[in-house]
């Protein structure tokens, strides 16, 4: 199925994504400092080997594949080669790792979003949710692209005449985006005790 302004779609929620890949490089400049040695002991005590810059450094790669996918309107390539982003081993003992597979939980959601797959994009990202270990940016992106495909579905409802499905979406859509907010004001907490501020 081919979708000529998938790209447009997908530009306009590339923020969380992108945010990643800059991510991404820095840990990947970070273990290339590290040279020669086969550990490197790195910020709060986590050691980054070469398995996991493989890993990242193949996300990253899948990740332009599908951005060049979208560009030529191929959503279903550019959905299955986010799925070969999935099947990494993304093993939660890294947390990067583990943004990176929440990361691509929610890209996936959305393309399956953006062709009314309303109920694919919802078990996807439960799915996702499922796993999650700690909590982070890209979690709290995770339960806001829950949010998103709940009020879609909201709206669909209300259109169609179901006002009680509808009402439900709607209120389980609003605790989503509550779950959301509630993730990022606990990091905004810790980020300014962090750097010392009230």
């Amino acid at each position: 199925m081919r979708l000529p302004r998938s790209d447009v779609w997908w530009s306009r929620r590339v923020a969380p994504r992108g945010l990643l890949l800059v991510g991404l490089l820095a840990v990947t400049l970070i273990l290339a400092r590290c040279g020669a040695e086969r550990e490197c002991s790195c910020p709060e005590g986590k050691v980054l080997d070469q398995q996991l810059m493989l890993v990242l450094a193949t996300a990253r790669a899948l990740h332009h594949q599908a951005d060049l996918q979208l560009q030529q309107g191929d959503v279903e390539q550019a959905k299955a080669t986010v799925g070969q982003i999935l099947a990494l081993d993304l093993s939660s003992r890294w947390p990067e790792a583990e943004e990176v597979r929440l990361d691509a939980v929610a890209r996936l959601a959305k393309l399956l979003l953006g062709q009314s797959r309303e109920d694919e994009a919802l078990a996807t990202v439960d799915r996702g949710l499922q796993g999650a270990q700690r909590e982070s940016f890209y979690l709290s992106n995770l339960h806001a692209v829950r949010g998103e495909i709940l009020e879609q579905r909201s709206k669909r409802l209300e259109r169609e005449g179901d006002k009680d499905q509808a009402r439900r979406a709607a209120r389980e859509a609003i605790a989503a985006f509550e779950r959301s907010i509630t993730i990022n004001k606990k990091l905004q907490q810790q980020l300014s005790r962090q750097e010392g501020r009230p």
